[in-house]
């Protein structure tokens, strides 16, 4: 049976998917009030545990539909998987 791929309802980038997903994702961690932003290395820890999972494929989680690159970088974000 095929995997659903979810499309994430709550950032909604899926709209507008950018060429250069790492150009985007900067220019949205700039744009994030400094006390939303999850520490860098916050950010690398949940990276790595996202790297490592079944349901990470390009970048991207099958989960939810999200770029983990983006989901990583809010401090109250929380993985689709339970696993951060």
């Amino acid at each position: 049976m095929k995997e659903k791929i979810l499309i994430c309802k709550k950032c909604e980038i899926m709209q507008s998917v950018p060429e250069d997903i790492a150009e985007y994702a900067d220019r949205l961690y700039r744009l994030l009030d400094t006390k939303d932003r999850a520490a860098d290395s916050l950010m690398e820890e949940r990276l790595l545990i996202c790297e490592k999972c079944e349901k990470h494929e390009g970048g991207t989680c099958l989960s939810c539909g999200c770029y983990t690159i983006v989901r990583v970088m809010k401090k109250d974000s929380r993985c689709p998987q339970k696993k951060w």
